[in-house]
């Protein structure tokens, strides 16, 4: 009934956050009307402040952990009964605001979408995935209160989180394209761009009073598009190694070796009596070899030739005397 409602809100009583939300960073506490009676006992436990709006003025800001009388012009029964032409409304308003102090730990995030940027050694475009985890904190809480909550009853923590998250996307898209970091250096990188992203987020959001307490890149990975096409980069660059040390080889080596080859070939068609189609892959196989064989050696005469019109053009410019120039032609010759 009205009547027991209306002498229930009249008694002086206290003001305290019981059981809170684990989900919560801040919470209003409800009373009737906005009506915070005259000596109202506020009471703060640890890890907890409060913020006590009177006629919509940050009166206080409790951060002890203690218990506090409030004053208001709020006199129980009086106020009530002298503004019976209004319903029972009084004009003094007040409100207290609980909000956690403490860190808000270990809020883990990932990339929902793969941050695209150009790798440095290959300069082609990467996509990659990111997982993180980070602590926060309010370390202005009047100015948190006025330029965020003001009239809203609760805010949760992972509404603050997201906005965070808002943030660490744009840093780190920033920070990969300007860094150019390739896919090989992304692992050994970690605590490197994880201190530069802290450094980022904590200036865009100290407009919202907030900081970043801790931050750490748990793993990361490229999607499946990014790591096909490295795969086959890795494969091409092993070929491309072989065919290197291909060339290297020296001339009377691999010609004593290719003999020994034929004469392993000769032996086993005797021993075992091999038919023409065996004999004709074998042909075929030498020939092959004989094409890549022909092939280094041109190479390696080539590359003779090349050095040594430049040691000649040397001499000519008079960088490099004649003894100089014979003896450095001796050792090409060598090896080819």
């Amino acid at each position: 009934m009205w009547i027991f409602d209306f002498f229930k809100w009249q008694f002086v009583d206290v003001i305290r956050w019981v059981n809170p939300e684990n989900f919560l960073l801040v919470k209003k506490f409800q009373r009737n009307l906005d009506e915070i009676k005259d000596d109202t006992t506020l009471i703060i436990d640890p890890g907890y402040a409060s913020i006590f709006i009177h006629n919509w003025i940050v009166e206080a800001i409790q951060t002890q952990n203690w218990s506090f009388k409030l004053s208001t012009a709020n006199i129980p029964f009086i106020t009530s009964l002298k503004s019976l032409k209004r319903l029972w409304e009084s004009n003094d308003k007040a409100w207290v605001y609980f909000i956690k102090t403490t860190e808000i730990l270990n809020q883990k995030w990932w990339t929902k979408n793969p941050v695209k940027y150009i790798d440095s050694n290959y300069n082609f475009p990467v996509k990659l995935r990111a997982f993180w985890n980070f602590s926060f904190q309010i370390f202005d809480l009047e100015k948190f209160w006025l330029n965020y909550i003001w009239t809203r009853n609760e805010v949760s923590i992972d509404e603050i989180t997201e906005i965070i998250v808002d943030r660490l996307l744009q840093s780190i898209t920033s920070i990969l394209a300007t860094n150019w970091y390739s896919y090989t250096e992304i692992d050994a990188k970690r605590v490197e761009i994880a201190q530069k992203l802290n450094e980022n987020i904590n200036s865009e959001i100290e407009s919202l009073w907030l900081k970043i307490t801790d931050f750490r890149i748990e793993d990361t990975n490229f999607d499946e598009e990014t790591e096909s096409l490295i795969s086959k980069i890795s494969s091409q660059t092993k070929n491309k190694k072989s065919i290197n040390e291909l060339n290297q080889i020296e001339d009377i080596p691999l010609n004593n070796y290719q003999k020994i080859k034929k004469l392993d070939i000769m032996q086993d068609a005797a021993n075992n009596s091999w038919n023409t189609g065996d004999m004709f892959g074998t042909v075929m196989g030498m020939n092959l070899w004989n094409q890549i064989w022909n092939s280094t050696i041109k190479n390696n005469e080539d590359n003779f030739e090349t050095k040594v019109q430049k040691l000649k053009t040397m001499l000519d410019n008079n960088l490099i005397t004649s003894e100089e120039f014979e003896q450095k032609k001796n050792e090409l010759l060598k090896n080819i």
